[in-house]
């Protein structure tokens, strides 16, 4: 739906354009981030809760502020590293590892072409050196 209104056409005939846009990037990333803090919130709830019960400590706690300062220090990892995650892939030292195909306007050639390794390789064989 969002592909729709930004492109105002079909998505099956401007796939490319809305999967290389900025806009499929930044909801990638949001995606992405969301689902990392979710599962990584959930991990350390679990963590937590596995310790607790081994314990089996019955007594209630008190919330000091130390305990408060490690929930937000806790939190606050939980986003930073969820965030690193999700915009690793976007860094242009893994830009032909997570690449799917190689696209060139008007060009069908190089369509099936993984990254640029295999481009090179079949450039290389098309006109004999690179």
């Amino acid at each position: 739906a969002i592909s729709d209104t930004y492109l105002n056409k079909s998505t099956c005939k401007t796939q490319f354009e809305w999967v290389t846009s900025h806009l499929c990037t930044g909801l990638g990333v949001i995606s992405t981030l969301g689902s990392l803090v979710s599962l990584y919130s959930m991990t350390v709830l679990s963590v937590y809760r596995a310790n607790g019960a081994k314990s089996m400590k019955i007594s209630r706690r008190t919330l000091t502020n130390r305990s408060k300062t490690a929930v937000v220090v806790c939190i606050g990892t939980i986003y930073f590293v969820a965030a690193v995650v999700s915009v690793i892939p976007l860094s242009p030292y893994f830009e032909s590892f997570f690449v799917h195909s190689i696209k060139y306007d008007n060009n069908p050639l190089f369509v099936g072409i993984l990254d640029k390794d295999h481009l090179t390789l079949v450039i290389e064989a098309y006109y004999g050196r690179m």
